[in-house]
């Protein structure tokens, strides 16, 4: 056994099928196979059956695709390592981050890096929160950047950046109205998922209206599909002040104020697996963003204007 044979095996797994792991390996099918044999005979068990459906993983085979994922991952840090003493010019992160952190943070603090560390290469998928956690608690990403903390997982949670969720409108709506109100107006939603839903959700049960009091009239998984609807005034919504900066200086969009809801305060979070060390490119990208918040000029409403805090 070696790790070419334990990288087959995971592959074969992950894409469910010989054929497309020795496509993806650039190996040959008998290749793939053999090794496949070779592993099962080194154990002396079998790890996967092939039935009608497809490929299912037997036990034994749940079990060293669990392991075999934290020695591939532990290859990973031991290369980067070794790259980092070479002067950080090459290896890469996996990184994935909810839609605020994903489009409308992150850019600006990956350009910086890549300004300095040109070498090393940054993969970023964008999901919602739930999706991200998953993934970093599976070790199939270095870092994550997400909206809530989930304290059941095996992560560990830094905070990030502060953020503001608030209601909008259309231009053409009026400044303020009180919170009664909401419920006979139209109401654009997240996704179920979503950091920012998931918070709201919770400042309206403190404040004693619940989802079937609302008006919901559409539940999009994109935060520039939300503004643009109420851009077209499909109705209001709740977004990350963040997201909204550029709309609220051209006028697009407007903060409405509601009464005794005027806004929710939460953090983002940088989202680590518990246990595992961090390569030299993960530590040098924390320290990046660490001098970059320094210089964070979003504004945010005082406390006292603040209808609670999501944690």
């Amino acid at each position: 056994m070696n790790l070419r044979h334990l990288e087959t095996f995971v592959k074969i797994v992950e894409l469910k099928s010989f054929t497309k792991a020795g496509e993806k390996l650039h190996l040959t099918q008998p290749t793939v196979s053999k090794q496949m044999v070779d592993l099962e005979s080194f154990f002396d068990i079998r790890f996967i059956d092939r039935t009608k459906r497809g490929l299912a993983l037997t036990k034994a085979g749940e079990i060293l695709f669990r392991h075999a994922k934290d020695f591939l991952a532990l290859q990973e840090e031991t290369l980067a390592a070794i790259a980092a003493f070479k002067g950080l010019r090459q290896g890469n992160i996996r990184m994935g981050a909810s839609s605020i952190p994903g489009v409308y943070i992150l850019p600006p603090i990956l350009k910086l890096f890549r300004e300095r560390y040109e070498g090393i290469q940054l993969q970023l998928i964008i999901s919602d929160t739930g999706d991200v956690s998953d993934k970093v608690e599976q070790g199939d990403l270095d870092i994550g950047f997400v909206g809530a903390r989930d304290e059941t997982r095996k992560l560990v949670y830094q905070v990030f950046l502060d953020d503001l969720i608030v209601f909008v409108a259309p231009p053409t709506y009026a400044d303020s109205m009180g919170i009664e109100e909401i419920k006979r107006y139209p109401l654009l939603v997240r996704e179920a998922g979503s950091g920012t839903r998931k918070c709201f959700d919770v400042a309206l049960k403190k404040k004693g209206i619940t989802p079937a009091d609302l008006q919901v009239v559409a539940e999009l998984g994109d935060t520039q599909a939300i503004k643009e609807a109420v851009k077209q005034g499909m109705g209001i919504a709740y977004l990350s002040l963040r997201a909204i900066t550029e709309e609220l200086a051209n006028h697009t969009l407007r903060l409405l104020n509601v009464e005794e809801m005027p806004g929710v305060k939460r953090s983002f979070y940088i989202v680590l697996k518990k246990g595992r060390s961090q390569s030299p490119q993960v530590q040098a990208l924390l320290k990046t963003i660490n001098e970059w918040r320094k210089n964070d000029k979003i504004p945010l409403v005082s406390s006292q204007h603040m209808s609670g805090i999501c944690r």
